[in-house]
């Protein structure tokens, strides 16, 4: 995976929930808040909900973006 995927994953607006795919794990990012792109791009650390992940750019296999939940609007039944 190209560290450019991963830093187009984070400026994209409005911001969506992506998975980072590495051998064997699956990480959830759901704010741009939760991860860090070290200075020389070589170092990502995720502060997911289950623990805090650092790994190498190198690691990753994959990015999905995750659609995000639509809001129930008030008016509907349901």
């Amino acid at each position: 995976m190209k560290v450019a995927n991963l830093e187009a994953a984070l400026a994209k607006k409005p911001f969506m929930p992506f998975e980072i795919r590495t051998d064997g794990e699956v990480i959830v990012v759901r704010h741009p808040e939760e991860i860090f792109l070290a200075a020389q791009k070589t170092t990502v650390i995720v502060d997911a909900a289950d623990r805090i992940h650092i790994m190498d750019t190198d690691q990753i296999s994959k990015l999905t973006l995750l659609r995000r939940a639509r809001a129930k609007s008030p008016n509907r039944a349901g």
